[in-house]
């Protein structure tokens, strides 16, 4: 059987049809569209950060300082009387012995007075043996009666005062003998000549210092210190000095004086460190560092970029593990050191604070978070 054409109306009911579906499906693609954006606008966006738990760590407050090191004792050295340098047989940096002889000033002089003194001292004696001869022969004369007990007691005084002028040149002869040594400068003890001030053909004046000697043995870290370092009544938990050259040439020491003058033109005071058996490098004049522990506590400390402000106080983002969302808390600063903020207060341990990504939050915002391990 042939099939029938189809009619006019026939035609338009179909194009009808057609046109209905198109729409139907344009509407169902709309919706299902909508669908999605309202499904994507009601998921929140949540901000990624990074954390880092906090926990209690040992804060040790440190203080360090450059000196020197030098004998525990040092003596000048000058000649007692005044005089020509004609010698001097050592120099900065040399090692010398007690009663070493390290400069003379010109001997003339004394040694006119010393002949002076020995000829007195031989006139004296002389005078005393004549006057001791009279005296014993006036004595024997009184008791024979031929001489009155006037002329012996003459005699007596005469003797007494020859026995007087006597001791006075002895005594005289003495002094001429030690000014004749005080020519000499020698060294008082064993050690090294630290500082000279005397060339030879000088003249120097009594008690002129001429040399500095550090006497050998026990040896002192020597530093100039801040008067407002010392302020505080904190004592050192411990010290230990090291050589600016080498720092792993180093030894432990001992607070042993505190000078009691203040250096107005600096503002600085002296302070001496005992160094408890320095290493052979540690050399006088050695320049050193101390490092000082003064004290020790259980802190928390967090990153520099951790910090924030909240009504202009220091505080810190933190996230709640449970809830996942940020919490703005105010801190407390204890110091600031040159990698870590370190806390007096407003954390406790195990709190995650936000060290990375907090700059754009909010309070009680949900976040996702990765932790960091603790440094």
């Amino acid at each position: 059987m042939s099939k029938s054409a189809a009619t006019p109306e026939q035609s338009v009911q179909t194009k009808k049809r057609s046109r209905l579906l198109s729409q139907t499906a344009v509407l169902a693609v709309l919706a299902l569209s909508s669908c999605d954006a309202e499904k994507k606008d009601s998921a929140p966006y949540l901000a990624h950060v990074r954390v880092e738990a906090t926990e209690m760590q040992p804060d040790l407050i440190r203080a360090s300082g450059t000196g020197e090191i030098k004998a525990r004792v040092e003596s000048d050295l000058s000649f007692k009387i005044s005089g020509r340098v004609i010698s001097r047989t050592v120099s900065v940096g040399d090692h010398v012995t007690a009663g070493q002889v390290l400069a003379t000033v010109d001997p003339v002089e004394q040694k006119a007075d010393l002949e002076s003194a020995r000829a007195a001292v031989a006139s004296q004696e002389a005078t005393l043996r004549m006057t001791s001869s009279v005296l014993a022969r006036r004595k024997a004369l009184t008791q024979t009666g031929a001489m009155s007990q006037q002329d012996l007691d003459s005699a007596l005084q005469q003797f007494q005062s020859a026995e007087k002028d006597l001791d006075a040149a002895r005594a005289k002869l003495d002094t001429a003998v030690e000014a004749l040594q005080q020519t000499e400068l020698r060294a008082d003890a064993d050690g090294t000549i630290t500082a000279r001030s005397v060339e030879v053909g000088q003249v120097v004046q009594a008690s002129t210092t001429v040399f500095t000697l550090a006497h050998d043995g026990e040896r002192d870290a020597v530093f100039n210190v801040q008067e407002s370092a010392l302020s505080g009544k904190m004592a050192p938990l411990s010290l230990e000095v090291s050589l600016v050259s080498n720092p792993k040439v180093r030894a432990a020491a001992t607070l042993r004086e505190i000078s009691p003058a203040l250096d107005t033109s600096l503002g600085t005071v002296r302070v001496k460190l005992s160094i408890t058996n320095p290493p052979p490098d540690m050399t006088l004049g050695s320049a050193i560092t101390a490092n000082v522990v003064l004290d020790r506590q259980e802190r928390i400390s967090i990153p520099w970029q951790s910090m924030f402000s909240k009504a202009g106080r220091p505080a810190v983002w933190v996230v709640d593990p449970d809830k996942k969302i940020t919490q703005m808390k105010p801190v407390t600063i204890e110091r600031y050191d040159a990698s870590k903020v370190v806390l007096a207060d407003g954390l406790k341990p195990g709190e995650l604070v936000v060290v990375d990504g907090g700059q754009f939050l909010r309070e009680n915002q949900p976040v996702s978070y990765s932790q960091e391990a603790t440094q």
